[in-house]
């Protein structure tokens, strides 16, 4: 049913086939998810007609049962020879150009008879296709929240004095694989002190000391679906611009789940929170987007960046995670999952926003 509905897409744009090549997308489409790694792995989708998979020898057992007609792609095999009288010539062919090397390029174009430039780009057709989330999906993503609001609880737990970033870390990813039944859906983020200013910062052997922020930013990957969520922690009573801080990203949070609705503009969002935050005299405190879309990647679409005017469709997973960081002092985000429905969104992960010490 998915191919079929990416054959409508290729319709629409008046393209005669597509050559999908990110793993993800084509485990979207046929359920078949394997990491092929420097392997060619491919999957043709004509506009009419049955499609065709193109993957690496030693994954024959799990692709050869897709369902589809399958082509073993041996070591050394160039994709152009493996393509060639497989798949169309001279017609329309859209490709995946934010995952396609050029090398891979260069070779689907000698193969469809065409000039590299005239390869159509489809991501955008394959990334409107995965944004609205299925009943099934949607309840992957709910479980998915749930069992990471009991990561959060566990993280909390751990935090005491001495204790290093890495080694809080990986605790929490332990915990996810042996008690939670999935697998970190990205490098866990825990940053203590003024390295919570780093808004993408990864873990060290910086050790906990009393007074600072422990700022924790954990994935679960559950049945495939990632869920996203932000707790930010005090180990003892905190600065008094802290706590003012606290209280501003808290409040834009709350702003921003509050303005997601199917038909806003997904830019609406982003400034429901932003617009508080410079309100507040933190505007140049605030450096990335308000959030971005969930389902079987920590980060896809949709992007929620300021200004972005397309509507937010009910069924889009997504997050809203204002922070506000101040180098030398600390940064605080709060992050929540959302499923956008028709009237409002159900926000999906529950573990508590107020402020929370610690108390060494």
């Amino acid at each position: 049913m998915r191919i079929e509905a990416l054959q409508q897409e290729l319709a629409k744009a008046g393209l005669d086939a597509a050559l999908v090549t990110g793993p993800t997308q084509i485990g979207y489409l046929t359920s078949a998810f394997i990491f092929p790694h420097e392997r060619f792995f491919a999957l043709y989708v004509p506009r009419r007609g049955e499609s065709v998979v193109f993957g690496p020898a030693l994954e024959s057992g799990r692709l050869g049962g897709v369902g589809l007609p399958f082509v073993a792609v041996e070591d050394g095999v160039a994709p152009r020879d493996v393509l060639s009288g497989r798949i169309g010539r001279g017609g329309r062919l859209g490709v995946e150009r934010s995952h396609m090397t050029l090398g891979w390029a260069l070779d689907v174009a000698q193969a469809a008879g065409t000039e590299v430039e005239r390869l159509e780009d489809v991501s955008s057709a394959l990334a409107h296709l995965r944004a609205c989330k299925d009943p099934a999906e949607a309840e992957a993503l709910r479980e998915s929240a749930r069992r990471l609001d009991r990561a959060t609880a566990y993280a909390r737990g751990l935090i005491r004095e001495g204790v290093s970033e890495r080694q809080m870390a990986a605790a929490i990813e332990t915990y996810m694989r042996d008690e939670l039944g999935g697998d970190p859906g990205f490098d866990s983020i825990v940053l203590f002190g003024e390295r919570s200013a780093l808004p993408h910062g990864g873990p060290t052997d910086r050790v906990l000391r009393r007074g600072e922020i422990v700022l924790v930013d954990i994935g679960l990957r559950y049945q495939g679906y990632v869920s996203d969520t932000t707790r930010t922690f005090f180990f003892g009573e905190p600065q008094p611009e802290l706590r003012r801080i606290y209280a501003v990203v808290a409040e834009a949070a709350s702003r921003g789940r509050a303005a997601a609705r199917a038909g806003a503009a997904m830019g609406a969002l982003d400034a429901a929170a932003r617009e508080y935050i410079a309100a507040q005299g933190y505007g140049e405190r605030f450096p990335h987007r308000v959030g971005h879309g969930l389902g079987l990647e920590a980060h896809e679409e949709p992007f929620l960046l300021p200004g972005r005017g397309d509507p937010l469709l009910a069924g889009m997973c997504l997050t809203i995670e204002p922070g506000v960081y101040v180098t030398g002092l600390g940064g605080v985000r709060i992050e929540d999952d959302l499923l956008v429905t028709a009237d409002g969104a159900e926000v999906l992960t529950a573990y508590p926003r107020e402020l929370q010490v610690v108390q060494p």
